[in-house]
């Protein structure tokens, strides 16, 4: 599969979109990030690391804690999340994910 392929596919599942939506706004933890979405820490990890692995986000370690990123380049790199991500904003279901999100602050 080319990278741009598994790009696609990385983007086909509606989790890893939540998740990539989210941390476009703000680096988060897994706790943070399954708080957010709902869904259970392992499917959360899962989806981490599939996103991780296609380039779309990168961790570092902080105290006791992995923090998960969008990498610096990907939005140089694909021009076409950044419009993915904008548009994201309009649908209920992302929607909800920012507001909650920005209650955390």
């Amino acid at each position: 599969m080319t990278r741009l392929n598994e790009i696609l596919y990385a983007l086909s599942d509606i989790t890893r979109l939540r998740i990539l939506n989210i941390l476009a706004h703000r680096e988060q933890n897994v706790s943070s990030l399954v708080q957010l979405i709902q869904e259970s820490q392992p499917k959360v990890s899962r989806h981490l690391a599939y996103l991780k692995n296609v380039g779309l986000i990168e961790a570092r370690n902080h105290a006791q804690k992995r923090i998960y990123s969008i990498k610096e380049d990907v939005f140089e790199k694909y021009p076409f999340l950044m419009a993915l991500i904008q548009d994201l904003a309009k649908v209920d279901i992302f929607a909800n994910d920012l507001r909650l999100l920005s209650s955390l602050s």
